[in-house]
């Protein structure tokens, strides 16, 4: 046999295509964390746009803006809300607080949600966050995002009646929140 053949016959055979396994353990585009980011505003060390990883959650944009101030009403937001791109978090002062009829920390009396805000209390269409627009019966994380969608390219509401022009939201669901909004 000639050298040649016998190189040829050593050789193994290379695939070009990887394997299941050797496929399996490539990167995928989906494994990598994504990056959002929030607006962090109000009472808070630095305010300013943050960059997160997805899925990050209301405190953890908080840590990022270096806490709260002293003066920060910490228990008016639900810090435990996971947060999407492009989203705002409004820190209000105990004073914001309370003209909102929120009462500081530590002056909210029972543990029901009803007990520590009050009736009157009224949701500026034109200043709510995520969060507060999330408190109102009917308005989950789609319909909150469609409503700051609307605000963002419509300049505002310069009625509460004009939230039935934000899509979703029919009249039914406003009958039922229209005492609790405000257009300031």
């Amino acid at each position: 046999m000639s050298e040649e053949a016998l190189s040829q016959e050593e050789k193994p055979e290379i695939s070009k295509t990887p394997s299941v396994t050797e496929a399996e353990t490539l990167p995928s585009v989906t494994e990598m964390p994504e990056e959002i980011f929030v607006d962090v505003c109000g009472a808070v060390a630095y305010p300013g746009v943050y960059a997160l990883e997805a899925g990050s959650r209301v405190f953890q944009a908080i840590e990022a803006a270096g806490g709260f101030l002293p003066a920060a009403a910490g228990n008016c937001i639900n810090q435990a809300q996971v947060m999407g791109d492009g989203q705002q978090i409004y820190v209000p002062t105990k004073e914001e607080a309370e003209g909102l009829g929120w009462k500081p920390e530590g002056q909210n009396q029972g543990t029901a949600s009803e007990e520590a805000k009050p009736d009157q209390e009224r949701i500026n269409l034109n200043t709510a966050d995520l969060a507060a627009l999330q408190t109102l019966s009917g308005i989950g994380e789609a319909k909150a995002q469609a409503i700051l969608a609307y605000r963002e390219e419509h300049g505002g509401f310069s009625s509460v009646e004009d939230l039935m022009n934000v899509p979703g939201i029919k009249e039914g669901t406003f009958l039922k929140i229209k005492d609790k909004l405000a257009v300031e």
